[in-house]
């Protein structure tokens, strides 16, 4: 009877430290995949990111993103995830970057203003202001919108670009004293541009507070389709990734700045390097933990 139960009793102990062994196996591997987190369809900043990200044949990202990655809709929610997630990979821009996430180097070069400005950093894009071209060429716009733009191209704005993370369009260099012009400005696009965006409000409306201001990021998308359908000439379009010359006919356009676009990880993963070729195989799902990776 003494032995039966020291036979159960190890038989127990056995099964219990092969459920702890499989479950140990299971979480160790889970850690190791890498969570792949990218933007919906209408983010001026995937546009850009997938477009830059090649294969060493010359291969585009576009269209090609593994179907397990999660498209997010906003910066805010990529940075979110990464902070919480010690596998997720994703990408921002560099405005938005803070220290809750790392940031990685790109073919050994450093996310920066300089490294941007230099051109050793690959991984850049524009920030584009769009209007309807229609009404912008035919003299249609409001004063308050005119006005507001003229202040988008001024040497006061371009410093306030520089000053939160950016580098400004050195075209952007006028003299701006405002008209006092009255109205509201609607604003629409793209997420990245947001934060620099509001800032640029709060200078302007310093300067002229007779203007009011609607302001809906729901990505660039959004930004290219209400400055497209505007019929009143009081919208503003902003859109994180160049104008594509199939859409250029529909737009008065100049960039407001240049970004990088910043891969982020999460602040206890051990990766600060990644090149082209890695984010293409991760993004496309070639390679599916961070420990594949040279």
């Amino acid at each position: 009877m003494k032995n039966k139960k020291i036979a159960i009793l190890i038989s127990v102990l056995l099964v219990c430290a092969m459920s702890i062994a499989a479950f140990t196996a299971c979480d160790k591997n889970a850690e190791k995949s890498i969570n792949v987190i990218g933007r919906d369809s209408a983010s001026g900043t995937r546009e850009a990111f997938e477009s830059l990200i090649k294969n060493s044949d010359g291969t585009k990202l576009e269209g090609k993103m593994t179907q397990k990655a999660e498209e997010l809709e906003a910066t805010s929610a990529v940075i979110a995830k990464v902070q919480s997630n010690k596998t997720a990979i994703g990408y921002i821009s560099l405005g938005s970057l803070d220290d809750s996430v790392k940031a990685v180097k790109v073919n050994g070069v450093a996310p920066t203003v300089e490294n941007v400005q230099n051109g050793r950093y690959v991984l850049y894009r524009p920030f584009v202001i769009i209007t309807n071209k229609t009404l912008t060429e035919g003299d249609n716009l409001t004063a308050a919108t005119k006005d507001f733009l003229n202040y988008l191209k001024s040497d006061k704005a371009s410093k306030i670009v520089a000053d939160n993370g950016f580098v400004p369009n050195t075209d952007n260099n006028q003299t701006f004293s405002s008209d006092k012009s009255a109205g509201t400005v609607i604003i629409r696009g793209s997420t990245s541009v947001e934060k620099v965006m509001t800032i640029l409000m709060d200078g302007y409306k310093k300067l002229n507070p007779n203007v009011t201001f609607d302001i809906n990021c729901q990505g660039s998308g959004a930004g290219r389709t209400a400055a497209k359908d505007d019929t009143a000439g009081n919208v503003i379009g902003m859109s994180s990734s160049a104008i594509k010359a199939e859409d250029a006919g529909y737009f008065a356009q100049f960039d407001l700045a240049q970004d990088a676009v910043v891969v982020i990880v999460n602040k206890a993963n051990a990766i600060d390097n990644l090149t082209i070729q890695n984010l293409y195989d991760i993004y496309t799902g070639a390679v599916t933990r961070f420990s594949e990776i040279a």
